[in-house]
């Protein structure tokens, strides 16, 4: 009788052995196929790496593109530098003719005095400015030109003078310029003025002048004035 309870219990051990050890083969099966990857195809995985390497190539740069860009940035440099140079040799000249002038001034000082050289320079702009004027009250001349320049000077008024234009004076800028002869001053003079119809501006011309003044007495009068290219006190060619 002890005998057959002894082998009840030692089968029911192995059953309960067998049951539990069967439960951890389960398990572990379960365990082991939910963590095992899977396997991806050969072809899938290469697709996915050429898209990883396009991802990370660089787009496409259009190399005509970047050589037009490069060659409109050099020529923009080289215009810039261009006129960069052309400004600093304007303003090198500009400043070599104004060092001029002032010599020329000086030297003027130099021979005739300070206070002739002025007067001279303000006989000059006086002449100039009834000039432009087209000022016929002679008797303003007198004084201030020889008697041979205020001949010329009343033909050429009463040639081409325009009663019904009216003109007013802007600027005259003054600067000493290398006389013709010797015992002579000579003064550059740029003048702006407008001309005026009825009340309506018609023109605004601009015009270079230079007068020559000669001593006569104890002061200088001008003796003549002419422009660069021989031009009218519109600005135009002489009529005929």
């Amino acid at each position: 009788m002890r005998e057959d309870n002894r082998e009840k219990r030692m089968f029911y051990k192995l059953i309960f052995l067998l049951v539990v050890t069967g439960l951890i083969v389960i398990v572990w099966i379960w365990k082991w196929t939910a963590d095992d990857p899977k396997e991806q195809d050969p072809e899938e995985m290469f697709g996915k790496t050429e898209q990883q390497e396009d991802m990370n190539e660089p787009v496409g740069l259009d190399e005509a593109k970047i050589n037009d860009v490069l060659i409109d940035e050099k020529d923009k440099n080289s215009e810039a530098q261009e006129t960069n140079t052309n400004d600093d040799s304007q303003q090198n000249e500009q400043t070599e003719n104004n060092q001029e002038e002032a010599d020329l001034e000086q030297t003027y000082i130099n021979q005739y005095g300070k206070q002739e050289v002025e007067q001279a320079k303000e006989q000059a702009e006086k002449v100039l400015a009834l000039y432009l004027l087209q000022v016929t009250d002679w008797d303003k001349w007198e004084g201030a030109v020889t008697a041979n320049y205020l001949e010329n000077v009343q033909k050429e008024m009463t040639n081409f003078k325009d009663e019904k234009a009216k003109r007013e004076l802007d600027t005259i800028d003054l600067f000493a310029s290398q006389p013709l002869e010797h015992g002579e001053i000579t003064y550059g003079a740029y003048a702006t003025w407008h001309v005026t119809v009825k009340g309506k501006s018609t023109s605004k011309p601009m015009q270079l002048y230079y007068m020559t003044l000669q001593k006569e007495g104890d002061k200088w009068i001008v003796s003549n004035m002419v422009t660069p290219n021989n031009q009218n006190m519109e600005g135009e060619g002489k009529k005929n």
